[in-house]
């Protein structure tokens, strides 16, 4: 019975040992991504104007009837070092100002070059140069 514990005991630890190998090994790898990718990320901020809408029942029309500011968020990744940023559409749809915090704490006005809303891509330009970006 003790070979049989003793046995067991055995491959538990070596089971932990490599599985701590795997762990460290991916937070290698990923702390390697984050220390590859970490300065071209980019926290977008939007401001848009909004339309609430009324539906008069009597007459079956739909009229805006409030228009107020609205926030949105959003990250994105610079993809050249003149501050092309790539980023999702829906994040910068129908924005009237765009601003990008990169991860130093600078901040950029930003403007919308192209966007496909069908894959809900966009790409912004940053206004400044020799912008940290990702491979």
């Amino acid at each position: 019975m003790i070979k049989i514990y003793l046995f067991i005991f055995v491959i538990q630890m070596f089971g932990n040992i490599n599985a701590k190998n795997i762990l460290s090994s991916r937070e290698t790898a990923i702390t390697r991504a984050i220390d590859l990718v970490g300065p071209a990320v980019a926290s977008i901020n939007v401001e848009q104007q909004t339309a609430s809408v009324s539906f008069d029942p009597f007459f079956g029309i739909i009229y805006p009837k409030d228009i107020y500011p609205m926030k949105n968020s959003g990250s994105g990744v610079v993809i050249s070092p003149d501050g092309f940023l790539m980023t999702n559409y829906h994040v910068v749809e129908n924005a009237e100002r765009i601003t990008a915090t990169l991860s130093g704490g600078d901040e950029f006005n930003a403007e919308i070059i192209g966007f496909d809303n069908t894959s809900d891509l966009a790409l912004l330009k940053l206004d400044g140069s020799d912008f940290p970006f990702a491979n």
